[in-house]
């Protein structure tokens, strides 16, 4: 009897053992489950907030038709703040605004062709647009090496600079 009963209570503390490890493995995996769902939660509650910040008020098709006529001057303005000639500065080409798909959005590209500048200035220029309160975007940026008869390490860039236009 004595040998059945440690017996017993050997499977007894085995099967117990089974159902504590297996209970604490599947505490933990959902406790990893909710703390991947709380961020994903703080994530959507954040992108919601900006989607909310955006509604609230969209730019408006005649306040960017001003942008319009100030955006030569933001980018000669720009150039000449990072130390662009005026004589770099070849090309700006405004195009009309093209309808984005299906939306309530217009894209407005400009054109810029720069020559004779170094990779410096060029990246200076495109930070400076992209932090123009008024949303530029850098599209297209297209560089050409410098010529082999330039002194020093000078190149052309085409760039396509955006902004979006809502107009319903």
């Amino acid at each position: 009897m004595n040998r059945r009963k440690a017996i017993l209570l050997a499977l007894m503390g085995s099967v117990l053992a089974t159902v504590v490890l297996w209970r604490g493995s599947t505490y933990v995996e959902s406790r990893t489950a909710a703390l991947a769902a709380e961020k994903d939660l703080a994530a959507c509650q954040e992108l919601a907030a900006k989607i909310e910040r955006f509604n609230q008020h969209p730019p408006v098709a005649t306040e960017q038709e001003q942008l319009a006529d100030q955006t030569n001057a933001l980018i000669e303005s720009a150039a000449k703040s990072v130390g662009i000639d005026a004589k770099s500065l070849i090309r700006i080409t405004p195009e009309p605004p093209r309808r984005l798909d299906d939306t309530a959005y217009k894209e407005k590209p400009t054109h810029v062709l720069l020559r004779k500048v170094t990779l410096e200035q060029l990246v200076g220029f495109i930070h400076k647009m992209l932090g123009v309160q008024q949303g530029f975007n850098a599209k297209s940026i297209r560089l050409s090496a410098p010529e082999p008869q330039d002194t020093g390490p000078l190149w052309t860039a085409e760039i396509t600079l955006t902004y979006l236009i809502y107009d319903p």
